[in-house]
Formats: structure tokens, sequence, C-alpha cells
């Protein structure tokens, strides 16, 4: 059988972290299907899978066939042979949109095969991917179908990418070290927190675990290391900057999730980190996509009503409370900090130890509505293409 998926990189790896695990899923769920995965940034995929290489037109990875969805003349020629071969089934990922090559294909040049188009939509907790899952809608042409199918945390969904890697909740290291990976933002009042958390900041009792920081490529580096020399400079204290951050490279996806297991506490954006976060056990911080209006306030509190029956009232609190700040506007922090309320990120990293049972049950409730690649593979077999 063919597949073949779309993916646009959009903003840096989310988009394709989660198409290339998919993919690698799809694979190994039957290893004679063929799997044809067409990327527009080859740049980025190649950050997370070091194999792929940038200017070719087509290149075998880990038995997947990647395409560059540039290379019009060659994919053109590949995908219409055969009266689309290629193409019975397209993974239409995050609304990517299809190519100029493969719309003349579809709906030009008059194919006599049918082409189902699947619409491998965006994560959310929010009620309407329960609506939408497997939604059928129209196309221009009978011969092309095309239904939804939502990722998303309940049964009603498709669920997360749960690969072998991820099977089993990992034991909790309560030594680890904390990850960051954001977005960016003044991340003062992040610092002073964990600082204090930390005990590298004031006069606090020893915290219950110890870790350092270490910070992940990508956008919110910068902005952090700004924010970190601020403090650091600003203390007077003798916390120098190396002491407690490690910046990381660029980590290929398997190395990427070794270091998410390795970590007492996460701090990431991203479809593919928070979900790997979700599934992880861990507790940890989800900086979500900024959009107008503090859109993003809307997908956070969604998938906080899912968490919310994992913990007890006052631990569910902690991390409501510290959710809701990293993802509202600076002049909302700033308009919190005048007026000396406790801070969040504090209280979060304090109370770290006696969250995990909360994370982690969370994470076991995913495992129970299956891997999203098994359950797509399963729908698309009712299709009766095989």
């Amino acid at each position: 059988m063919q597949i073949s998926i779309l993916c646009k990189v959009v903003d840096n790896f989310g988009d394709i972290g989660v198409v290339y695990r998919l993919a690698k899923q799809l694979k190994k769920i039957n290893p004679k299907n063929t799997i044809n995965l067409i990327v527009d940034n080859l740049e980025s995929f190649n950050k997370i899978c070091s194999a792929v290489q940038c200017g070719l037109e087509m290149q075998n990875i880990e038995g997947l066939n990647v395409y560059d969805w540039n290379a019009a003349d060659f994919c053109h020629k590949a995908f219409s042979r055969n009266d689309g071969e290629l193409m019975p089934v397209i993974l239409e990922c995050f609304q990517c949109g299809r190519p100029d090559w493969m719309e003349r294909i579809l709906f030009e040049e008059k194919l006599q095969r049918t082409v189902h188009i699947i619409m491998i939509d965006y994560l959310t907790a929010e009620k309407y991917a329960e609506d939408f899952h497997c939604l059928k809608s129209l196309t221009r042409s009978a011969k092309v179908q095309k239904v939804n199918f939502m990722p998303g945390f309940t049964e009603k969904t498709g669920g997360l990418v749960i690969d072998a890697d991820w099977l089993e909740v990992p034991e909790w290291k309560e030594n680890g070290p904390v990850l960051v990976f954001t977005y960016e933002r003044d991340w003062t009042s992040f610092i002073q927190g964990w600082l204090s958390a930390a005990s590298c900041w004031g006069d606090l009792p020893e915290p219950s675990y110890k870790s350092k920081l270490l910070l992940a490529q990508g956008r919110g580096k910068e902005s952090f290391l700004a924010a970190v020399r601020n403090v650091v400079e600003s203390s007077q204290r003798e916390c120098i900057e190396n002491s407690f951050i490690e910046e990381l490279p660029y980590l290929n996806q398997s190395e990427w999730d070794r270091v998410m297991k390795s970590c007492s506490a996460l701090v990431i954006r991203g479809e593919e980190s928070m979900s790997r976060a979700c599934l992880s056990g861990i507790p940890f911080i989800w900086h979500a996509y900024p959009q107008s209006d503090e859109y993003q306030l809307v997908k956070v509190k969604a998938l906080l009503e899912r968490m919310k029956p994992h913990f007890d009232e006052a631990d569910f609190e902690i991390v409501e409370k510290v959710w809701l700040e990293i993802n509202s506007s600076d002049d909302c922090i700033a308009s919190r900090v005048a007026e000396q309320l406790s801070n969040s990120y504090y209280d979060f990293f304090a109370s770290v130890p006696r969250l995990v049972s909360g994370f982690q049950d969370f994470a076991r409730s995913l495992r129970k509505n299956g891997d999203l690649a098994y359950n797509l593979m399963t729908y698309i077999e009712k299709l009766d293409i095989i």
C-alpha cells in the first residue's frame, strides 16, 4: 500500500517532528507499506534527522521515501505515473495544503483511481476535536474524497502517536535536569522562581530535588539567556550562568526523546514536544504558540481541563497557575509582579516531586486511547483500498 504524507514546516520543528514520528510508526505497523514523505523544508528536517540531505529530489531515510515538495517537475512525473499509483491515500497534515503539481494530478489530469485525502489536524484538547473526527467533506472531484482525522486526548479522537519508546511511562528522575524549549518572552520571573526553588536564590530551605537547566535550540533561546544574564547580574550573588545552564545542540528525534526522559521537569512548546511531555508523566509547563487576542489561552485551558481529574485540588491549582502565567502577555505578568503576588514558577518547581503522581496518572490515561498511527491505519483499511 502507498501512503503519501504532506508536510509544510511552518514553525521550526513541531510540524515535521510529528509527521516524521507518524511516518515511522506507520511503516513499523506494516513494513510492506510504502510511505512517501513530501516535505517543503529539508533543512529543518535535517535538524531532527541528520540523515536527511538537502538538495535531493528524493531520498530513502529509514525506509521512508522522502520527496522535496519544491521539486515540482520531478514530483509531478513520479506521482502522476500509472494513474497516480503513489496517491491512493494522502495524509494532508496541519492544514498545509497541497503542492501545485499534486493539484494538477488530482483535479486537472482526470485520475481514474479514487484518492482518499485524510486531513491530520493540529493536536488540541478542545471539544471540536471530537466533533470533527472522521467528518467527511467535499472536493472538486468525486474521485477525490476527503475526511478529517483528529489527534487528541480522548477515546473519541485518534489519540497520540505512541511508538515503542513511549509504550510505558518512564521512571521519574528525581535529580534530573529541567529541559527548557520555549518561544520568545520576558523570562525574568521564570529565572527568579526556578533559582529560588533550586536554592540558588535567596535564603530558602533545601528543595527535595536538585537540577540544572538544559536549554534547547530554537526561537526562545536568546530571550531566555538575556533574562538569565539580567537576573544574575542584578542579584549580586555568585550564581553564574554556566553553573546552572547547559545549552543543547540540535538533536535527532530519538536523542531528544532520551533527553526528555532524563529530566525531572519540562518546560516545552510545540505539538511534538507537548505530546511527548503528556506521555512522559514528567511534570511539565506548556508554552503554547502565542496567538492574536491570546487565543492560546483557550487551548491551554482546554488541556488543563482534561488533566484536572488526575490531580488533587491543591496540586492542580499550582499547575494551572503557572500554565496561565507562561501563556499570558508580558504586560499581564508585569502587572502581576507589581502587585507582589507569589511567583508561580517557584511554586511549581518547589512542588515538582508531589506533582509527579498526577502527571503520571494523566499519561497512563492517554495510552488507553490507543496509538494514533494504529488507529489511523485501522481507519484506512476500512476504506477498502487494499
